[in-house]
């Protein structure tokens, strides 16, 4: 028996943004507290911000779907401040940490609470209809790039004590050895 493709992608994207949410964990583990407030440049964002971000906008698209889809949902609250969640607070690590971590529960609540035949339902971000394929699609790219931010940025303020959070740099062959031998 095969399985629908809505399936497939369902279960994907649960498992990918899971591991988005894992490299973010990771990056920002490794952060000092004096550094969550640290940009690279004028104008850039820290990590304070890029979390208070996602955040906001996790709960934004996402906080009407953790029960399932439903027609009609809004994926912009009225009550978002977005321009607010570009301003440097004075969150201490563990307010950001929490934060950070509430974003993530709507966000992959939604997405287990999603069945195949919501994704073709409509999804309205900003008045303008998505399918909730689309609007998946479209956070996918979104948190990830902002996560993948969050790295560039601990990597850069860690240097030398970086710790890497995916194969290490000439460890490709060991790494590929070590999967060889467990799938046989």
């Amino acid at each position: 028996m095969t399985t629908p493709l809505a399936d497939l992608y369902l279960s994907d994207v649960r498992t990918r943004m899971r591991g988005v949410k894992a490299l973010g964990d990771g990056a920002l583990a490794q952060l000092r507290p004096g550094e969550w407030h640290t940009a690279l440049s004028d104008g850039g964002n820290s990590a304070a911000i890029l979390v208070h971000h996602l955040a906001g906008n996790m709960h934004s698209r996402w906080g009407g779907l953790r029960g399932g889809y439903a027609p009609g949902v809004e994926g912009e609250t009225p009550g978002r401040d977005r321009d607010a969640e570009f301003e440097e607070g004075d969150r201490t690590p563990d307010e950001l940490r929490a934060v950070w971590e509430g974003g993530w529960t709507v966000f992959l609540d939604a997405l287990d609470h999603l069945q195949p035949a919501d994704l073709t339902g409509t999804l309205t971000i900003r008045g303008e209809p998505h399918t909730v394929l689309e609007a998946i699609q479209r956070q996918v790219a979104h948190y990830s790039g902002h996560v993948y931010q969050i790295v560039l940025l601990v990597k850069t303020l860690r240097g030398a004590d970086w710790q890497t959070l995916s194969i290490p740099r000439g460890g490709s062959a060991a790494y590929n050895a070590r999967l060889e031998a467990e799938h046989r």
